[in-house]
Order: C-alpha cells, then sequence, then structure tokens
C-alpha cells in the first residue's frame, strides 16, 4: 500500500476512534479508494483460504464483480423473521458507521433454501443466514475498481497499529495475487456416491405426482445430489474459471468458509434493485440444446409450442406477479415469454420489472419471492412441508438467495442453482426437477442428470457424468 492509500486509511481510523471516544463505544470505519486494475476471480483463488472466509460474485458478464476477505460482521439472526432481522441489523450497522471514500459498505453472502429442516454435518460452516461485510472487498463497476477497507475502532485504539494490520493483508492480497500458480481441476474425477440411489428417487417422485393428482399439492420441486471425487483437493480458481467460459451469461459466485467452498454459475436472478427500479425473471420450462442449429431451434420450438411448460411458466409468472404487487407502483411483465438458451440447455423466461413504492428494501423483496415456484412449488407451504418430509436432502445453501446489497439500498441476490458444495477433494453438485401431475419419473431423473453437467463438465470430462438427451416438459431446478 503506497503512502497516500496508507495516509487515508490511518486518517479516516483516527477519525472514526474519535468519534469512539466521543460516544463510549466502538465505531464501525469503512474507508474506499480508487483500485487498479485488477482481476477479481484471480484475486479470489489466490487467496480463499487466507482469511477463514472469502467471497466472489459476477454478473452482467463480469461488469459487476465483488472478490471479499475475512469479516469485519456478519449477520445471522435467527430463523424466525431472517430476512427482516437481517434488513433491521444493516441498518444499525450503518448507523454506527464512519465512511469515508467513494463507495460505501457492502454486505455480501447467503441464505439456506429452508431453515426449519434438519442441518447435515457437510453444511456445518454455512449458516442458516450468513451476510458477512468483508475486512477487505475488491469492487468491480464497468470500468472502475475500488479498494473498501472496514474494521471495528474502540475507544483509545491505536490507530497507527490498526492502519499497518490493514496495509499488511492488503498487501499479502497482493503478493499472492501476483504470485498465484497456475493449477487445473484435477482429471480422473469420478462419482463417489449418489446420495439418493435412482430408483428411490424415482419412486419418491411417483409419490409426489400421485400426491399431485390427488389434489393435494399443485407443483412440488424434487432436488438430488452427486457426490464426485477427485485424486486431489479440488482448486476453486479454475473450476470457476471453466464455468465462466462456459457460461458467460450466468451469475457466478463463492461463498468460502475454511476448507469448504460453496460456488456455482446459476442463470436465475432472484430479484435485483437499483436505484429504485426492481427487476427479476420467471424461469420455469426446460429442454436440451440441440446437436445442430435446426435441431436447436426445434426443441425451442417445441418447448415454446408445450402446454404443459407454459402452463407451468405461468404458474411462476403469476406467483411472481402476486408476490411483487404490494411493493410495486408499477409492474411491467410481457404477455409471452421468451427463449433463454445455455450451453447445455433453454429455458422458458419472462423478465419482469417494477417501480418499488418508498420505503421497500431488498431483503423484504428476498423474502416475498423465496422460494420461487420454480425451487419449492406451489402453494408453497404446502410443497415446502413436502419436501422437508420426503426429499431426504440437506440442500443448504443449493437453490437459496444467494447475493449482495451495500447501503444505498442497491443489491442483487440469484438462485443458488447449477452449483457443487466443494469440501477437499469432494464435490456435492445438487439438481432437482419441478415435479406436476404430468410428470414422469424416469424423464425427471435424466433431466437432473443433464443439469448436474453444468458442474460436471466443469470439474471434469464429460464423460464422467451420464450423457441424455431430454425433451421439452422440464423445469429450471
Amino acid at each position: 500500500m503506497n503512502e497516500s492509500c496508507l495516509s487515508g486509511l490511518t486518517q479516516a481510523l483516527r477519525e472514526g476512534e474519535a468519534q469512539a471516544r466521543r460516544n463510549g463505544r466502538a465505531v464501525l470505519v469503512v474507508f474506499s479508494l480508487a483500485a487498479e486494475r485488477l482481476e477479481p476471480l484471480r484475486l479470489f483463488a489466490a487467496n480463499r483460504q487466507v482469511f477463514g472466509q472469502s467471497l466472489f460474485w459476477s454478473s452482467d458478464q463480469g461488469a459487476l464483480a465483488l472478490a471479499g476477505f475475512g469479516c469485519t460482521e456478519e449477520i445471522s439472526p435467527p430463523a424466525a423473521e431472517r430476512f427482516a432481522a437481517s434488513t433491521q441489523v444493516w441498518r444499525q450497522l450503518l448507523e454506527q458507521a464512519h465512511q469515508v471514500g467513494p463507495r460505501k459498505a457492502y454486505l455480501c453472502g447467503g441464505f439456506a433454501f429452508d431453515p426449519q429442516a434438519p442441518r447435515s454435518t457437510q453444511w456445518q460452516s454455512f449458516a442458516a443466514t450468513s451476510l458477512v461485510l468483508p475486512r477487505i472487498l475488491l469492487l468491480r463497476e464497468g470500468e472502475q475498481q475500488h479498494w473498501l477497507f472496514s474494521l471495528w475502532i474502540e475507544p483509545g485504539a491505536d490507530v497507527a497499529h490498526c492502519a499497518a494490520g490493514l496495509a499488511a493483508e492488503w498487501n499479502l492480497l497482493q503478493v499472492r495475487y501476483a504470485h498465484a500458480p497456475s493449477l487445473q481441476v484435477p482429471v480422473g474425477t469420478r462419482q463417489d456416491d449418489d446420495a439418493l440411489g435412482a430408483e428411490q428417487w424415482q419412486a419418491t417422485v411417483a409419490g409426489a405426482i400421485g400426491r399431485i393428482n390427488a389434489g393435494e399439492l399443485s407443483k412440488v420441486v424434487l432436488a438430488r445430489e452427486v457426490c464426485l471425487r477427485a485424486p486431489r483437493s479440488i482448486p476453486c480458481g479454475p473450476l470457476l474459471e471453466n464455468l465462466r467460459a462456459a457460461y458467460p451469461q450466468a451469475f457466478l459466485f463463492a461463498f468460502s468458509r475454511g476448507d469448504s467452498c460453496f460456488l456455482g454459475a446459476t442463470p436465475e436472478r432472484l430479484v435485483r434493485v437499483a436505484r429504485g427500479t426492481l427487476s427479476t425473471v420467471a424461469l420455469a420450462g426446460t429442454c436440451a440444446r440441440g446437436q445442430h442449429e435446426q435441431q436447436d431451434a426445434e426443441l425451442g420450438q417445441d418447448l415454446m409450442d408445450s402446454a404443459k411448460d407454459r402452463h407451468e411458466h405461468a404458474l411462476v409468472v403469476q406467483t411472481l406477479r402476486e408476490a411483487l404487487q404490494p411493493y410495486c407502483a408499477m409492474l411491467e411483465i410481457p404477455a409471452q415469454p421468451q427463449l433463454h438458451r445455455l450451453a447445455h440447455v433453454q429455458h422458458l423466461l419472462t423478465p419482469v420489472l417494477g417501480r418499488l413504492r418508498p420505503q421497500v428494501d431488498l431483503l423484504q423483496l428476498v423474502d416475498a419471492l423465496h422460494p420461487t415456484p420454480a425451487v419449492g412449488g406451489l402453494p408453497r407451504a404446502k410443497a415446502l412441508g413436502y419436501i422437508r418430509e420426503h426429499e431426504q436432502l440437506d440442500r443448504g445453501w443449493y437453490a437459496a438467495p444467494v447475493g449482495w446489497l451495500n447501503a444505498e439500498g442497491d443489491g442483487e441476490f440469484a438462485v443458488a442453482l447449477r452449483s457443487a458444495l466443494i469440501r477437499g477433494n469432494q464435490a456435492h453438485l445438487f439438481a432437482g426437477c419441478g415435479i406436476v401431475g404430468e410428470s414422469d419419473p424416469a424423464s425427471e431423473y435424466q433431466e437432473t442428470c443433464l443439469k448436474l453437467r453444468t458442474i460436471g463438465d466443469a470439474l471434469c470430462p464429460p464423460a464422467a457424468l451420464p450423457s441424455v438427451a431430454v425433451s421439452a416438459g422440464q423445469s429450471a431446478l
């Protein structure tokens, strides 16, 4: 850190310490300054395990990116009212903050899919709610980049010592960035375990179909987990690089806790808020990509013409409309969906735009939308109950909201699909399907195999996971 930057940081901490003495309590100092051009993903990969916690986020094809390290504060309220409680704690933190520089504080993290579901040991490093204020954050917004530093300053603190400590950590990040070794994802990855075997999972699907046809549910989404094992530890940086190359339009994310890292490349935005404008998508209905252009177009048209998929998609659109209307002065939803093509699949997608009413905050919207019908089912409460009773899987943060929000009230959360939990040399992969009355258990199982290829192909040769042809009539999970 050069002398000018260190001087600015020291001055901000000195002002915070003076405020702490006046108030008789610690003050949160957030200091930001312009950064030289760095690659956030490379910075994350080089330093993922240095400070215990780290994170990476990328959207808009990398135009917006975050790489955060360490934890100055973690918001992790009890499960009851977790979204409202998180907002309240965040506001209280900001009221105590002394912020200096062109950028204000960012909070990054995620939530468990269902905080009431039993927890497994593999997810023990990930709280049901974990929103983190990073100690050091690199923020990219288009052509601009900034460093953000945060620290609690007690009354009477040695400001020079605190500034020197942050500067040393920043220098370590830079040195590791400059000298990071070139790593590759291990080859020879094999399937180690299928947490719920194919026949058992299909039997669970058949049971759900029976309950739907009996009128107890309209739709329920069921997921499954597969564990892949590599010959050595799986480096998350190269895995994310592979995902970024294969899915440039996806939301790329990684949240690291010790030796565990939850990462993915999801196609689905839950909600974005920018200067009072809301944007989200309805994403439901899936088919495979074709082997050539004509077949691809035919499969896409079959999906557009599928009465079942259009009905399922319309249910998601209507649910979004009903959930968002109380919070929006204006809501704009096209009458017809469009095709959204990814590497292995294509989806039905309807964009949704809205103008928020005054005093509406981002986590209110996350609370209103999660879980969407595409990852939970309809009616919501009955579907969640069915999942808890029958799925036999701890989803953890899979299919849950992950993202960020800032001090200005802007932010973005995605639905954590096409994702995996990396632990040493193991990768726990997750995929699921929306089950309706017309579903076929064998086809739904094949669909999960197709969706597992997002992480599977980035992690190992395509032959390590089944390659299947999937017809129209499938969901986005």
